[in-house]
């Protein structure tokens, strides 16, 4: 009976604990993960700022934003405080070889408990000149 007591009592301490996790995190909210430039023609430099909102009760801390590969760059803010908005700027400066639909990703690490780790992705369709 005592060791029940025990274990509804932590159980209770846990579900209480988590709930203010919940309450005092941030909360990631964006548009959309995803931005088309459509028909570009090649050597046309691509770029792109993701707007990022904080609806949390929190700071929004962007840990980390790791493009698919060595053409792309990006620049963000770091730290975004609850009810404020930040930018996620993804960046191909150098497209004069590119022919046809083109694909870029990057994958971003956050403290949002919800939303820790997502994709943005850039395309464009690039023609002939």
């Amino acid at each position: 009976m005592k060791s029940r007591l025990l274990f509804l009592t932590a159980l209770l301490v846990m579900n209480v604990a988590l709930a203010f996790a919940q309450v005092e995190a941030p909360k990631l909210m964006i548009a959309s993960l995803e931005h088309s430039f459509g028909a570009v023609k090649p050597g046309t430099p691509l770029t792109f700022s993701f707007q990022v909102r904080n609806d949390g009760k929190a700071t929004l801390e962007i840990k980390a934003v790791n493009p698919s590969c060595g053409c792309t760059t990006s620049n963000f803010d770091k730290s975004i405080a609850p009810g404020k908005t930040g930018s996620i700027t993804l960046a191909v400066e150098k497209t004069d070889g590119y022919k046809g639909e083109v694909v870029k990703t990057a994958t971003v690490s956050t403290n949002d408990p919800d939303r820790s780790n997502f994709t943005l992705t850039l395309r464009a369709n690039f023609g002939g000149e």
